[in-house]
């Protein structure tokens, strides 16, 4: 069983990796880690990912007032979504 120290030390690493625009190859020659361990939990994240995909309705009160000039950033862990403050829904 993994200890939770070393899955943390891990998941640091991949956020890391996601954060640093290398390829994995790159960031484990940099890292000294080992190629086949680091695909492993690429992998096994991925699996997470795919397991907790869901959308949540966000219910707003009052308009919003948003400066035209600024996009809008969702974070979530090390997952980002931004939207541009031209963005026109499609009628």
């Amino acid at each position: 069983m993994i200890t939770s120290e070393r899955k943390e030390q891990w998941i640091n690493h991949l956020d890391a990796w996601k954060s640093s625009g290398l390829s994995a190859n790159k960031y484990c020659i940099e890292n000294g880690i080992n190629k086949n361990s680091f695909r492993y939990w690429i992998d096994k994240d991925k699996g997470k990912s795919k397991k907790n995909k869901s959308f949540v309705k966000l219910n707003i009160q009052e308009p919003l007032s948003i400066n035209e000039r600024e996009s809008i950033s969702l974070k979530y862990g090390s997952y980002e979504i931004t939207i541009p403050s031209d963005f026109k829904k499609k009628e």
